[in-house]
């Protein structure tokens, strides 16, 4: 039943689908899914919280094979590590989000340490990369899914 709901979405949105990656969202598709889930929270006084993922160059020079091979790597800790509820999207290039539906602030906190004591086992830094990770939470960083986007965006403090 979810994926024949999930189909019809993609349908909608085709650039949202990834050929190898059909559980990463596209920035449209899952902004569009993150201003429903808000409007579900306020609706039903739940949370959500929003964990960030940005990939930090430490070098300048490389190419953009190691920022491709650093992604990836990054998808694939995710898809293993997050609940098949969560959803996986790709705000820009250096920036991928997950949104935690129904976790409070403790629950996100939780997910973030636990996330973070697996990238411990990766070697990202070698790649001149740091990953830095981040969350937000709905109604306690922002009220409406603009305040919480431009935190996590970094326009706005958290």
């Amino acid at each position: 039943m979810k994926e024949s709901g999930v189909k019809k979405l993609e349908d909608q949105f085709p650039e949202g689908k990834k050929v190898t990656f059909s559980r990463i969202l596209n920035r449209d598709l899952f902004l569009f899914l993150l201003d429903l889930e808000v409007k579900r929270a306020r609706r039903y006084q739940n949370f959500l919280c929003l964990m960030s993922l940005k990939i930090e160059r430490l070098t300048r020079d490389g190419d953009g094979a190691n920022l491709q091979s650093c992604h990836r790597t990054l998808i694939n800790l995710l898809m293993e590590e997050i609940r098949e509820s969560d959803t996986i999207g790709s705000l820009e290039l250096n920036k991928l989000v997950v949104l935690l539906p129904y976790a409070d602030a403790k629950a996100g906190a939780y997910v973030k340490s636990r996330f973070e004591d697996v990238l411990k086992y990766y070697d990202f830094k070698n790649n001149g990369f740091e990953i830095v990770v981040d969350q937000v939470c709905f109604p306690v960083h922002g009220t409406d899914t603009m305040d919480l986007i431009r935190k996590v965006l970094g326009t706005e403090p958290a």
